[in-house]
């Protein structure tokens, strides 16, 4: 589904749903404290109409009371109005309570002792007391009742405003909460498609071909991983082509440089006649530097099919000590030539690498180390694990590398001074050892020492295949 949405727009929505949350509590916050205000005003006005009905009713229930026992005295026309309109007033007033279903009750017994207390009906002395003491004890229960009404409906008012609180308390902390959550949902879905795109870069950049660039996100970064599995096709037709070109320079170089040295070694042993030593000179100058244009055409070829036209890393289990005494033994003439002793520190552990690659990687460490070593010095060789990446440390007691060369060393073709009595390297060693670590997730390094070289060998441990 995220295929077909861009990066912007899924970054816009999920912003505005993050956004939208704590909104839309606060939305319905809003809507829950304005019905208990209405609610509010509502029970406040209907207190006040009962509040001044009651009031009246018993203000109106007095004046007919007076108008009643003065007829009873003199029954003249005036306190007959006064007791019919004390009346009327009274039964307006009682019409306040006829939509409660309580007070509806208390009402109709209050209106039946009105309908006794008519003032048409001649009453005599004893009838209108207890008939105006009937009527003031029902105002008074009707005005008992109206506090308990007034009182549970300020009670149950409380507990709704209770029980918003706990809703406002439960939104404080679950709108945070879900903002939270759906804001780590929405950078899990931007972050995978990215994290596995940069993984797969990072591949392609160690030298990774044939990859699949499917990816499920958005369309932006589908329109990347398209483009860059273009490029991934483009680089694997780059390097057949670089493959061909040499396999054509090795035998076009290769050719015609084995006939000068087969000629220049022919001139060198006089085949040809004999030769003064000025021409004995030029002759052994000729061969020396085909001799090196020799090695140098073979590191060039050998560290760039190395690197770029290598089938694959061939992972399988090795004894770090066990290889390392393999790796000795080949270079055994060379250490006792000049009496160099090895000493070797480490924890014997079975780690995986590539053991070709491995190989060329120490045995350029190891020329080096013995290349530059004084006659009976010593080269510390160490080893172990550190969490996921083995590692191998040489370290000679030669004249060192100056700080200023400590990353032009790793450059091709660089070639410092020689050591006495030895011509200079190819120039191309620590290139292709660096080139190798890093095809096996790792690097070559110089670590400063206060004597002689130190080299630092680290490479990624990986999966049995």
């Amino acid at each position: 589904m995220l295929r077909y949405f861009s990066f912007r727009t899924l970054l816009i929505v999920g912003f505005a749903l993050v956004a939208l949350t704590p909104s839309a509590a606060l939305v319905q916050l809003r809507y829950g404290l304005a019905g208990l205000t209405i609610k509010a005003q509502q029970q406040q006005d209907l207190a006040s109409d009962w509040s001044n009905a009651s009031q009246q009713s018993q203000e109106q229930a007095l004046h007919l009371e007076r108008a009643s026992r003065q007829l009873l005295i003199l029954p003249e026309a005036t306190f007959l109005n006064a007791a019919h309109s004390a009346k009327k007033r009274l039964e307006a007033a009682q019409q306040t309570f006829s939509t409660h279903p309580l007070l509806r009750h208390s009402s109709q017994r209050i209106l039946q002792l009105l309908q006794k207390a008519d003032p048409k009906r001649r009453l005599n002395k004893a009838q209108v007391n207890v008939l105006f003491g009937l009527l003031n004890e029902q105002l008074k229960n009707q005005d008992q009742l109206i506090e308990q009404q007034l009182a549970q409906q300020r009670q149950q008012w409380l507990a709704e405003v209770g029980q918003k609180q706990k809703q406002v308390d439960q939104l404080a902390i679950l709108s945070p909460v879900a903002a939270l959550s759906l804001a780590i949902l929405m950078a899990v879905m931007f972050s995978w498609p990215i994290g596995q795109l940069k993984r797969k870069i990072t591949q392609l950049a160690q030298g990774q071909r044939g990859q699949s660039w499917h990816l499920a996100g958005p369309a932006d970064l589908q329109g990347l991983a398209k483009s860059l599995a273009e490029l991934d096709l483009r680089l694997v037709a780059l390097e057949a082509q670089k493959a061909q070109f040499f396999r054509h320079v090795s035998h076009e170089l290769k050719t015609p440089l084995a006939v000068i040295h087969e000629a220049s070694s022919l001139l060198q042993e006089e085949v040809l006649g004999h030769l003064n030593q000025q021409q004995k000179e030029i002759s052994a100058m000729v061969q020396s530097n085909v001799q090196t244009l020799r090695q140098r055409v073979d590191a060039l070829l050998a560290h760039d099919a190395g690197r770029w036209l290598s089938a694959g890393l061939e992972i399988s289990p090795l004894d770090i000590e066990q290889f390392l005494a393999q790796r000795l033994q080949q270079w055994r003439i060379l250490l006792a030539k000049k009496s160099l002793r090895i000493r070797q520190s480490g924890v014997a552990r079975t780690t995986s690498a590539d053991h070709a690659k491995l190989g060329i990687i120490l045995d350029n460490l190891l020329l080096n180390a013995i290349r530059f070593s004084p006659p009976e010095g010593e080269i510390a060789i160490s080893y172990g694990q550190t969490g996921q990446q083995s590692w191998i440390k040489i370290q000679d007691q030669g004249p060192g590398v100056a700080s200023e060369e400590a990353e032009s060393i790793f450059e091709p073709f660089h070639c410092g001074p020689a050591p006495e009595g030895e011509s200079a390297g190819s120039g191309i060693g620590l290139t292709m050892a660096r080139s190798f670590a890093q095809l096996m997730h790792g690097d070559v390094e110089l670590i400063p020492s206060q004597q002689g070289a130190c080299f630092r060998l680290h490479w990624q441990l990986q999966g049995q295949p």
